[in-house]
């Protein structure tokens, strides 16, 4: 709905033409919602990733996290940090190479696990919330080989 000369925001997004301006707005948005959603827990969107990737890989180095993600190495960096201060995280040095550090969730990050599963379920579902099955897997599948198309440049 146009009010006067103004543009509201679903206005735009009906009316854009640009997958990029698309999926930046995406992006930006995900990134308010994270940020409300985690405030209560001072951490952010990079921080709920690392803490993700952590739970899902075994033991992984900063590093690893970086190149599997797509991370800034001094993000990762920088917010290991954070996380090890608030007891979330804990860095290893392994065993093979003591040039690596290991990184694996503490107990309080275990337990915290959950609640930070439901709020980026939350945010799924609020994506896929007016499709049904077939769309969200579709939708799933084109926003997947988008991220491969751009992964390679």
């Amino acid at each position: 709905m146009v009010t006067g000369n103004k543009k509201t925001t679903q206005d735009w997004i009906k009316d854009i033409e640009v997958p990029a301006a698309l999926i930046s707005y995406i992006y930006r948005t995900s990134q308010r919602y994270f940020a409300k959603e985690l405030a209560d827990y001072r951490l952010g969107w990079g921080h709920f990733g690392i803490l993700m990737a952590v739970n899902e890989m075994d033991g992984p180095s900063q590093d690893t996290i970086a190149l599997s993600r797509g991370f800034d190495k001094t993000m990762v960096a920088k917010s290991v940090i954070r996380l090890e201060e608030e007891g979330l995280v804990q860095r290893v040095v392994d065993k093979n190479d003591r040039r690596i550090k290991r990184l694996f969730l503490t107990e309080k990050g275990k337990k915290l696990l959950p609640e930070l599963i439901s709020v980026g379920l939350g945010l799924n579902n609020l994506m896929f919330k007016s499709m049904d099955d077939t769309e969200s897997s579709q939708s799933l599948e084109y926003l997947r080989r988008i991220a491969l198309n751009v992964s390679k440049q």
